[in-house]
């Protein structure tokens, strides 16, 4: 039984029920309308009734300022004039054209016909109505909704898909709008399929159609075994896999619907559970990404390393990037999702950033930094379709360890003897000191001179061989203006005869900084730079073993 509204029905009147909603909805607005114009005329008659009353009083006022006769002979008129007065005020005021009674009907016609109307709605809004259906003629029953019956006859072609009985079945319908005692049974599209088949001329039984997706494949006497079946999958799927398994489901919705069947579409439930069931094993190619191992790929596809290997005998534990190699995979007829939790620990690539130093010669890179990969351990919600991954959420995260980018120095210093013809062939630990110059005299000889000589025009800027600390910067007779630099490694190294010196004791130097300015102090016979490299002991060392110009 269904309960018709007043919106249903006009729904189903079409045009006519629209119509009639326009109608009420006009009716509505004109009572609104007369309304608020009878409202409009009380006021009026009131306000007019009041100007008579301030009339009168007017009056009244003025004859008492008229002279006394006059006053006297309008007093001793006769009371059934004054009364005559009266009576045809309160006429006026009660039935004449503007009066009360008028705006009074204008008001309660528009109002009673409205009651009328809702009265004759509410009396209309509480019957019931349904559809009454008929096939080849035969009274079938009562449907709530003529989308019922269409809903039954699908039923019907479905059911008779499998019989070759009902091939050529048609229905002659015709619908009929009644009004519902409320009584009766309303039948749903299953019951009428019922009725409609057993009104053919076939052998029907009650059975169960087996639905995938809406689609009937199949009608059992009894479901029980399907079911079964279709269960026992479920579970050893889910026993295929590890971890914390949150759901195992067909990826198809799978429906039974109970009713009459023809006897000759009736299968073995067990012949349809086997055809529901049915796997197939078999193997396809899959081309390896950047990070995948032979675990991952393993987890991927729910198989095992193993098997994977068995498959690919020459497989590593780490692939290249874009191999192809062989993969389990397995078709069902019905497909199987599975649903897990799992963690995984992945890892994000650290950046390389590249910096210029005067510390290292144009050309040459150091590597100053070595960069970490960051990595994160997830907690995943992986969905597989047949035992092969086709999604993951990322339920939680936790970064164990924060990626460092890899710093890489390249050399912008430029300093090099005035000639390529001046070769250097040492190990290149110091720079060469000064900007431009030519090795005027060499590490000892006949005179056994403690450092070598480099000319250069005066102010010629003069550079740290290596990164130090100005251990003395100041004069002597000998060295003139000079500057001793002690290195990290303990050695030394001296600057002599500088013309100008732009450090002091104690500074912090970098390889490539400007210490001084080549000069002519001490005992120098030109602008030169004398250069020394002293080991830990105070020994001079020849500082070609140091330098390395025009060698590569």
């Amino acid at each position: 039984m269904q309960h018709i509204t007043v919106r249903s029905v006009l729904a189903r009147l079409g045009r006519c029920g629209k119509a009639v909603l326009f109608l009420l909805l006009r009716i509505i607005v004109q009572m609104l309308w007369g309304i608020l114009t009878a409202a409009a005329e009380i006021f009026g008659v009131l306000l007019r009734g009041a100007a008579h009353l301030a009339d009168f009083a007017v009056q009244y006022f003025r004859n008492r300022r008229l002279n006394a006769a006059r006053a006297v002979r309008a007093y001793h008129r006769p009371a059934r004039s004054r009364m005559q007065s009266v009576l045809r005020m309160l006429h006026e005021l009660v039935f004449g054209r503007q009066g009360l009674l008028l705006a009074f009907l204008r008001f309660a016609v528009p109002v009673t016909s409205c009651l009328i109307l809702f009265g004759v709605v509410r009396q209309f809004q509480n019957r019931h109505y349904a559809i009454a259906v008929s096939v080849d003629g035969n009274a079938l029953g009562m449907i709530a909704e003529e989308s019922d019956y269409y809903a039954a006859e699908e039923l019907v072609r479905k059911r008779l898909s499998g019989s070759e009985q009902g091939q050529d079945i048609s229905f002659r319908r015709s619908f009929q709008l009644e009004e519902y005692d409320g009584i009766s049974n309303v039948m749903s599209a299953g019951e009428l399929a019922d009725k409609m088949l057993a009104s053919a001329d076939i052998a029907l039984t009650e059975a169960y159609g087996v639905m995938v997706n809406g689609e009937q494949v199949g009608a059992v006497k009894d479901k029980h075994p399907v079911e079964a079946a279709l269960t026992r999958l479920l579970s050893a799927v889910s026993n295929q896999y590890e971890g914390d398994v949150e759901e195992v489901k067909f990826a198809d919705t799978i429906t039974y619907e109970k009713g009459l069947y023809p006897e000759d579409s009736l299968i073995s439930p067990q012949k349809l559970a086997n055809q529901l069931t049915y796997t197939e094993h078999a193997t396809r190619t899959y081309t390896a990404g950047k990070t995948d191992t032979v675990w991952s790929v393993a987890a991927r596809f729910s198989t095992t390393p193993y098997e994977l290997r068995r498959l690919n005998p020459k497989l590593l534990d780490v692939m290249p990037q874009a191999l192809r190699i062989k993969v389990p995979v397995t078709k069902r007829r019905l497909p199987v999702i599975c649903t897990k939790k799992t963690f995984a620990l992945s890892f994000q690539d650290y950046k390389t950033v590249r910096k210029e130093t005067q510390e290292l010669p144009k050309g040459q890179e150091e590597l100053v930094r070595r960069g970490i990969k960051g990595e994160k351990e997830s907690q995943l919600l992986i969905t597989y379709t047949d035992g092969e991954e086709t999604a993951r959420q990322e339920l939680a995260a936790i970064q164990t360890v924060y990626p460092r980018d890899a710093e890489i120095a390249v050399g912008t210093f430029e300093a090099q003897p005035y000639s390529k013809d001046t070769v250097v062939d040492g190990n290149g630990k110091y720079l060469w000191p000064v900007n431009g110059g030519k090795i005027t005299d060499l590490f000892g000889g006949e005179r056994e001179h403690g450092g070598m000589d480099i000319g250069a025009a005066e102010y010629t800027e003069i550079y740290a061989a290596d990164a130090g600390t100005v251990l003395y910067a100041g004069s002597e007779p000998g060295y003139g203006n000079f500057v001793i630099i002690q290195h990290e490694d303990g050695y030394y190294t001296v600057y002599g005869h500088c013309v100008e010196l732009l450090s002091q004791p104690e500074m912090k130097v970098k390889r490539g900084d400007v210490i001084a300015l080549v000069g002519n102090t001490g005992d120098s016979t030109g602008a030169h730079l004398h250069f020394e490299v002293r080991d830990p002991n105070g020994v001079r060392i020849n500082p070609t073993q140091f330098l390395r110009v025009n060698a590569d």
